[in-house]
């Protein structure tokens, strides 16, 4: 018997039981896979694709009664725990920022690891690509990086990593070999000759592609950023990008370390309910059904991109609990100990069923602390509680 049982284990799920094994609670987690965090850029946007800020998150949401307080609350205590688990983010969510992706466009977004910068209007950007790395072209970044930020000075250059591979090279690939300290020393010495031989001087923004190193990024950063003596970014680009596996890998050893007990490669085909009450929930694994019973728990399984939603010709399903949903995937009659948080809580969420970041952030940490005052005062009077109380 768990206090907390969390279905997914997407930034929404990994976040839930983090917060909720802080709070005091037993946690469970049970995941089908490895969570969609892994395909994203690991930076946190109000929406996918916009430059729109908190005022439009709680509009589109139509969050008419979000304390502000909870939203201050939950990015802080965001922003406290990765800073706890070195990976500190910068941004503000009223205040959302420009960053260059894999492509040389810009995108907005709210919250950014310290490995991305935002790109300023004027000064001097160098794109610096690599030739083993087919999905990041320097003049394509160049040319479109020009085509946004039109008072920039930008040149842009290949070197070799110096590397062969039997297959193509990601740049996943790329940032593993960067922490081998032989393969970073040549590597910066390629930068500082092919700067010279173009006759480039100390320009105000390096950047490169997602490649900072993984487990030992902050060496990698720092050795870039000292021997180049300039600001260094990465362009957050297609999957699998660096600054997402930072963030899942920090995330997973945080739930290790803190006794999050893990049902890994289990699918949840069913529960067990009493009246409009979760018992238990059942999950499959490759060996056997186990039966997993708590006292609340948090669906996190996402919505149509991650799983937790199925559009099928007649409507709506939701695939993890069998629980019935209307055309927008809005559960029809919720259970009392079942909180949802992220894209599981319907398409209406957003009119294109993608959540970014920020709501995964404040959705998780309303989740937990509505369960903390439940699991306190008694089931009973979970009801009475509204955001507007948080």
């Amino acid at each position: 018997m768990y206090n907390v049982v969390v279905i997914g284990q997407g930034l929404t799920g990994m976040l839930s039981a983090i917060w909720a094994k802080e709070e005091g609670a037993s946690v469970a987690l049970v995941s089908q896979g490895t969570g969609k965090i892994i395909q994203s850029t690991g930076v946190m946007d109000i929406f996918p694709g916009s430059d729109a800020g908190m005022s439009e998150l709680i509009r589109e949401y139509q969050i008419k009664d979000w304390n502000p307080l909870l939203v201050e609350s939950g990015i802080d205590r965001f922003k406290e725990l990765m800073i706890r688990l070195g990976n500190p983010y910068q941004g503000k969510i009223e205040q959302p920022v420009e960053i260059v992706t894999g492509s040389g466009f810009l995108k907005s977004t709210a919250l950014y690891p310290i490995t991305v910068a935002p790109i300023p209007h004027r000064g001097h950007v160098v794109v610096v690509g690599f030739q083993e790395i087919t999905d990041f072209q320097p003049t394509y970044v160049a040319e479109n990086l020009a085509s946004e930020r039109s008072e920039l000075t930008i040149d842009h250059f290949s070197i070799s990593l110096g590397q062969r591979s039997l297959r193509t090279m990601t740049q996943l690939d790329a940032a593993r070999l960067l922490e081998q300290e032989v393969v970073r020393k040549q590597v910066i010495s390629k930068i500082k000759a092919k700067m010279k031989e173009l006759l480039i001087r100390k320009p105000d923004l390096i950047i490169l592609p997602s490649v900072l190193g993984v487990m030992n990024w902050k060496t990698v950063w720092n050795d870039f950023k000292t021997e180049l003596d300039t600001i260094i970014t990465e362009a957050v680009g297609m999957p699998p990008n660096a600054t997402a596996i930072r963030l899942q890998e920090q995330l997973q050893k945080e739930m290790i370390r803190l006794g999050v007990r893990q049902y890994a490669n289990s699918k949840v085909v069913g529960s067990h309910r009493v009246n409009q009450w979760i018992e238990s929930v059942m999950a499959r694994n490759t060996h056997n059904t186990i039966e997993v019973k708590g006292k609340s728990f948090v669906l996190a399984t996402g919505g149509i991109l991650g799983g937790g939603l199925e559009q099928l010709v007649n409507g709506v399903t939701e695939t993890a609990l069998g629980l019935e949903v209307d055309e927008q995937g809005n559960l029809v009659n919720p259970c009392e100990n079942l909180f949802l948080v992220g894209a599981a809580q319907g398409i209406g969420v957003t009119k294109y069923g993608i959540t970014g970041g920020i709501f995964s952030i404040l959705s998780s940490y309303e989740s937990v602390i509505k369960n903390s005052y439940r699991l306190q005062v008694g089931g009973e009077q979970h009801d009475k509680l509204t955001r507007n109380q948080l």
